[in-house]
């Protein structure tokens, strides 16, 4: 339960026009009566600014503000050393993760042709989806008010485990094997003695070298509950 009012409240600094002032308990019920508001164009962000997929101990991720833009897969490594639960993993995340990332993406990219426009004139067709006012074509994507704060960027997968047990349960499955071959999503692999990052080029993996870019000017924050305090009612993705 308190899990559950931090998370609502860490997501309420995405909301412009709802106070941030209250406890932990009355901010959730502010988000929950949103949720169910017939009149609120934008009842959540559901899935908006995802980016990640991390698939590895939480120690990894511990001390970083990802603020919301991954998902977390909890899996240690150093008990399935030949990646025997490793594959099925990869298998159901893939298409989950990347074709949320995808929706959102081209969503975002062309929100007339790929999206489906605002949601403010849709009319539900059938439970089977949506179309603009009296026009009878069905309406594909998201709608604007979903996407209009999510960076169009293909969803990038983070594996802690040996390079070559990962490219062995990707050389197993053909269909997942497509998703990073064509570059639909991304795939990196942390060494989990080494802490090197290796990244998978076409069919095989290369080490990876990043360029650390200094953040100026930006307050050390811990996590999403300490910056909303700090931010108020600023929009953090304005920054």
């Amino acid at each position: 339960a308190q899990a559950h009012e931090k998370n609502a409240k860490e997501r309420l600094r995405r909301f412009e026009n709802v106070s941030k002032k209250g406890t932990d308990k009355s901010i959730q019920e502010k988000i929950k009566r949103r949720s169910v508001s017939v009149f609120e164009p934008r009842p959540e962000y559901n899935h908006a600014t995802n980016a990640l997929c991390v698939i590895g101990r939480r120690e990894l991720t511990q001390s970083l503000f990802l603020d919301r833009r991954s998902f977390l897969s909890s899996y240690d490594y150093r008990s399935d050393l030949e990646g025997e639960l490793l594959l099925p993993m990869i298998r159901a995340l893939s298409p989950v993760c990347g074709g949320i990332n995808l929706e959102y993406y081209f969503s975002r990219v062309d929100n007339q042709k790929l999206g489906s426009g605002s949601k403010l004139p849709h009319n539900v067709i059938g439970l089977i989806g949506v179309s603009n006012g009296v026009e009878g074509d069905l309406r594909t994507g998201l709608p604007s008010q979903m996407v209009e704060i999510h960076d169009p960027i293909r969803m990038c997968m983070i594996v802690e485990h040996y390079p070559d047990v990962v490219l062995s349960c990707l050389q197993k499955d053909t269909n997942v094997m497509e998703w990073y071959k064509n570059e639909w999503m991304h795939l990196l692999v942390i060494h989990p003695e080494s802490k090197r990052v290796f990244r998978l080029n076409t069919c095989r993996f290369e080490e990876h070298e990043f360029e650390i870019l200094p953040i100026a000017n930006k307050p050390d924050i811990p996590n999403g509950i300490e910056w909303t305090e700090l931010s108020g009612n600023i929009n953090p993705f304005t920054f």
